[in-house]
């Protein structure tokens, strides 16, 4: 067969190949914006598609592996640097980067790691699979294990997490299947010829197997299904996590992440809730704001006043009062936004985006504004109404950063009143740290990006489970700076406004959600679907003359708000990386944003997705290191299997496998070579006579006129092991 000559296939069957093992490579990466908080995954599929269209064009080694390398760093530069790729004022910080976290690689403390570490390292991992691919499917012919552990790898994410996996097996199947059977009529041309067909073969094949599959998996999608004859597993082990671990050092009930009213105790581990709160179709994706707190009492948040509520004109919201105001007039360019709410968990108030102009909502509701919170609870007939949807316009602040850093220390006196206090039994060390983190800082701005990247500079971790609450004589802020440096959103974002406050910047701890997870693009609006595993909490600064701006201290979240920022010089390229808009770093799991916590929930099904994404580049560096070092493990399994193996058929086996080893080590036969011939080539290469010697009873078995049973005794078997042994190369 000239098409695959040489054990090679033609350069169309090699594109039908790499083609067909990169979709199914796509199916690894198509659950990534779910089970995890990546958004950006178009980097990590072109990246991967460059990978296979650089090795289908088989270029040497020395061209190849630097273009590569250069397309890695230029993927990890699309992710997390704003700057010119040429301009390499990005690579100190990379480096940086890279050598602060190489000692928690090495103690495999995974959740320590940078997010731009852990991208890093993810980028490698799919270099190594790219090259398993073309291993599986160029030279080794083999990819049903890999397409058994793809539909092992979906089945598992969806029956543990929200990721709908239906149509992803229809495809891993239909895909697989093609792959396996293309790969099957290629060894079926290299060992029998089939010259009567030409180069038909296997096109005849392949278009008729192609359909079979396809009208398989259609009828199989479409026929009706038997309804489930087992009980779910999934609440069982939910069931079992609230018993809790005795002796596991944390607490023994994990708390469910959503949104909830009581602050006052932070703290404690929590597991992920993804039950649906709402879906938002707006143009540009932003953080949802429900309320804010001013009292921190050393162990969690309060009010320090009553609510007084505000009637408001739904079709003109002005807020009149100076308290209520979230930008002051002029401090920064407004830009006008629509937002579509559908509540699938309904509550008594409005989730408020920006400054809300108007709002849209079903007749006889009234809306009450919390001038100091900011909290606008629904109400009807003088009671609490929940609303299952509504509209908004409002307005989004675009702030200038050089009028941040013109802002003075001069405060309004409500802005001092409610948004500098700390308690007394503030520890004096945390007061002195904050003055340490600004102290090269001339402005309230500067100080706030001080305090703001202290936490990532300094390599505190984010983490949701092995995080304890405070004593009765430990402060929440005190524990979680000194002591354990790990912890999640309300753990970073109470602390960078307690330290902000030790130096005299106002600013106060605010409540809501994330953007949540995209999910189409229609008519030029983005619908975000956001779940209670989206419950935020982060910080707000007040500037004189601009207002409240967001910032967000949480390793592994980037600050959706929109600040023009002055040009960097060359010097500043080695502070952490400004986040492009609207662009997300590869985070711990940004489902991991808590608010707060409330009821009891499945802890283990966390921890079980977390476990399986942690074991994957596990299982495939050690497929990596079987591939390097198959050589000298093959030789030895293949002799352990053979010297037990007894009966008809086994030295026809044996010898199959022999030739099958010998071109492995690099003694290749030539198509035109008969048994014989390839014997002698053997034998010169290897200074014996056995392989002639085998290769005369070989032909004994399988041509003579009185063919033997079986010609594995104990003469052969010896032969056949000494030209195993003597494989070198």
């Amino acid at each position: 067969m000239q098409a695959f000559k040489n054990n090679r296939p033609s350069p169309i069957y090699s594109l039908v190949l790499y083609a067909l093992g990169f979709m199914l490579l796509w199916e690894w990466l198509r659950p990534l914006t779910q089970i995890t908080s990546t958004e950006d995954t178009q980097v990590f599929v072109v990246f991967t598609a460059f990978l296979f269209i650089i090795t289908y064009f088989k270029l040497p080694v020395w061209l190849s592996f630097p273009i590569k390398l250069i397309a890695l760093l230029y993927a990890v530069h699309a992710l997390y640097y704003p700057d010119v790729f040429l301009s390499f004022q990005w690579v100190p910080h990379l480096i940086g980067d890279l050598e602060s976290n190489l000692m928690f690689i090495w103690n495999q403390e995974w959740t320590e790691m940078s997010s731009l570490s852990r991208s890093l390292l993810f980028f490698v991992l799919l270099w190594l699979v790219s090259y398993l691919m073309h291993y599986w499917l160029i030279q080794a012919k083999r990819i049903f294990l890999f397409l058994f552990i793809t539909v092992l790898y979906i089945t598992v994410l969806d029956t543990f997490t929200p990721y709908d996996a239906k149509m992803a097996i229809v495809r891993t199947v239909f895909i697989g299947l093609v792959l396996v059977g293309i790969l099957r009529i290629m060894k079926i041309v290299e060992t029998e010829g089939f010259s009567l067909m030409k180069g038909r073969f296997p096109i005849m094949w392949m278009v008729p197997l192609t359909v079979v599959i396809a009208l398989s998996s259609t009828l199989g999608l479409l026929a009706p299904k038997a309804s489930p004859q087992w009980p779910d597993p999934v609440p069982f082990i939910a069931s079992m996590s609230d018993k809790g671990e005795e002796g596991s050092g944390i607490n023994s009930k994990f708390a469910r992440i959503g949104y909830g009213t009581n602050d006052s105790h932070l703290g404690g581990p929590f597991e992920f809730d993804y039950k649906e709160v709402f879906t938002a179709t707006v143009k540009e994706k932003h953080y949802w704001r429900v309320e804010t707190k001013d009292a921190y009492t050393g162990k969690g948040w309060e009010n320090s006043f009553s609510p007084e509520f505000h009637a408001l004109n739904p079709q003109s919201v002005e807020y009149t009062a100076p308290i209520s105001s979230l930008i002051e007039p002029g401090g920064a360019q407004m830009m006008k936004e629509k937002a579509t709410i559908k509540m699938a968990k309904t509550y008594p108030f409005i989730l408020s985006p920006g400054v809300i102009t108007s709002i849209q909502a079903k007749k006889n509701v009234n809306f009450m504004l919390d001038p100091l919170t900011g909290k606008i609870d629904t109400m009807s007939g003088g009671d609490p109404t929940r609303l299952k949807k509504y509209q908004m316009e409002y307005e989004l602040p675009q702030y200038d950063e050089k009028k941040l850093q013109e802002s003075s220390q001069s405060y309004p006196q409500y802005v001092t009143e409610y948004y500098l206090q700390l308690p007394k039994e503030l520890p004096l060390r945390v007061k002195k740290l904050a003055a340490s983190i600004v102290k090269n800082a001339e402005n309230p701005y500067d100080k706030a990006k001080a305090v703001e990247n202290y936490f990532s500079l300094n390599n505190f971790g984010y983490d949701t489970v092995d995080v304890r609450e405070p004593k009765k004589n430990e402060d929440y802020v005190d524990k979680f700076l000194f002591d354990a440096k790990k912890g999640y959103c309300d753990n970073f974002s109470t602390s960078m406004i307690v330290l902000l406050r030790s130096v005299g910047i106002p600013a106060r701890w605010v409540k809501g959600f994330t953007y949540g997870e995209y999910q189409e693009t229609k008519n030029m609006n983005k619908t975000y679907k956001v779940t209670n595993a989206n419950a935020h909490s982060w910080p707000e600064v007040y500037f004189s003359g601009v207002g409240w701006v967001p910032f967000e201290p949480t390793r592994g979240f980037s600050n959706p708000s929109q600040i023009e920022e002055e040009v960097k010089s060359a010097a500043a390229s080695v502070a952490p990386p400004v986040k492009k808009k609207n662009k997300q770093e590869v985070q711990p799991d940004e489902k991991d944003q808590s608010a707060s916590k409330g009821q009891n929930g499945d802890g283990i099904l966390a921890n079980l997705g977390k476990s399986l994404l942690y074991a994957i580049p596990l299982i495939f560096a050690a497929a990596l290191l079987a591939l390097v070092f198959r050589k000298k493990w093959l030789r030895q399994y293949y002799i352990w299997r053979f010297r037990r193996r007894k009966g008809t058929g086994t030295f026809a086996d044996a010898y199959d496998r022999l030739l099958w080893l010998a071109q492995l080590y690099g003694l290749k036969k030539d198509p035109s070579d008969t048994l014989r011939e390839y014997a002698v080539y053997v034998d010169r290469s290897l200074d014996t006579r056995d392989m002639r010697m085998l290769t005369s009873a070989y032909e004994s078995q399988q041509y003579g006129k009185r063919q033997t049973a079986d010609q594995w005794t104990d003469t052969n078997k010896e032969l056949w092991e000494n030209l195993i042994k003597k494989l070198r190369g």
